[in-house]
This record gives C-alpha cells, structure tokens and sequence, in this order.
C-alpha cells in the first residue's frame, strides 16, 4: 500500500507538470528505479566495439521522439486523474482511444527502433533495446494502472 501512495504521489506530481518536456516522463522512470533510463540502457545493452556513437545517436534520437508520446499520454492521464469521478461514458471511450493509439505508436517506435539498431549495431545490441525498453516500459505502465482508480469502481455517469 505504501508502494501504491508513493507511485500515486509521483505519478500526480508528474502528471501536473505536464507543460514541461518529455524529462518529466523520464523522471518517472527514475522515480521508480532510481536511476536514469539512459543509465539503465547502457548497463544492461552491450554495445559492439566501435559501435557506441551510433547506438547512442540512435538512442538520443528514439529519446527524443518517444518524449511527444509520452507528453500526449500525460496529458490523457492527467485530465483522467483529475477528472475520474465525473467521466461520462463518451469521455472514458475517447481517453480509453487515444491511450490505445498512443500505445500503439510507442509500440511501433520501439520495433522501429530496433530495426535501426540492428542495421546500425546488430542484432544482439537492438534485441537488448527492445528488451529493456519493453521491461521499462511495463514497469512505468503498471505502477501507473496499479496507482490510479479501476475503472468500474468509478460510478462514473452515463
């Protein structure tokens, strides 16, 4: 329980700056793991020799692009944290959409980033990405929904 208010303080205090940059998304990761995610991918991703400029280009890159999505399902995250009690059921549909779409592109960055790692670094390095940023990636998302009110204990009205 001590867990779940600590996640949901960080969680609200993240989703209230979400005028910032995407740092704020990446704070979170830090929050829970207390580290940056850069220090963790190069821990766990052995990089070939001669190789390290052009995975970390492509990293910073990934970085860089993943930030607009996470901002997106900040934004999402925050009217629903704010907002919970008092959904209609049109405007749980359209923030249930736009996560759906928002996690699909997440999905879609991550598997096309590993396609340019492999080109770049091999196969072993972009297979190590993909792994660490999948396990990241879960582990943001399930404090995030172990956090925040299930859905049909919400009363919401029709």
């Amino acid at each position: 329980m001590k867990k779940a208010l600590i996640i949901l303080f960080s969680v609200c205090a993240f989703l209230g700056a979400s005028a910032q940059d995407h740092k704020d998304e990446l704070a979170l990761t830090k929050a829970l793991f207390g580290r940056e995610n850069k220090d963790i991918v190069s821990e766990f991703v052995k990089i070939e020799q001669g190789k390290e400029k052009a995975f970390w280009l492509l990293f910073d890159e990934f970085e860089a692009k993943r930030g607009n999505s996470g901002q997106k399902k900040f934004v999402l995250l925050n009217n629903y944290v704010k907002n919970y009690k008092t959904l209609t059921e049109s405007e749980t549909d359209e923030i249930i959409k736009e996560i759906i779409e928002l996690t699909k592109s997440q999905e879609k960055l991550i598997a096309d980033y590993f396609t340019k790692i492999k080109k770049s670094c091999g196969v072993y390095t972009a297979a190590q990405f993909y792994q660490i940023e999948w396990y990241l990636t879960s582990e943001v998302r399930t404090n995030i929904l172990e956090s925040i009110p299930v859905i049909k204990e919400l009363g919401t009205k029709k």
